[in-house]
């Protein structure tokens, strides 16, 4: 969906990435039980994931019906790095 070297997309078919990120509510979304998905998170350069990830510095959903949302969060991030 980005074309730059940074990006990392993955698809989860049995949505266990999808389960995990929602049962920490990382960058508010999902809740215990839920699923993430069509979701984005950015992280900083020097982000580390130990029990949980650092450094979150946007995230969110749904990115289909909500594509200026993503720029919003994305374009200042990509060009800022």
């Amino acid at each position: 969906m980005l074309d730059d070297p940074r990006v990392v997309s993955l698809w989860d078919g049995s949505r266990l990435a999808g389960k995990w990120f929602a049962d920490r509510s990382l960058g508010g979304l999902g809740g215990p039980g839920n699923i993430v998905w069509d979701a984005y998170f950015a992280f900083a350069g020097n982000a580390r994931w130990q029990r949980e990830p650092s450094g979150l510095l946007a995230a969110g959903s749904d990115i289909i019906d909500n594509t200026n949302g993503l720029e919003q969060h994305f374009l200042p991030l990509l060009t800022s790095h």
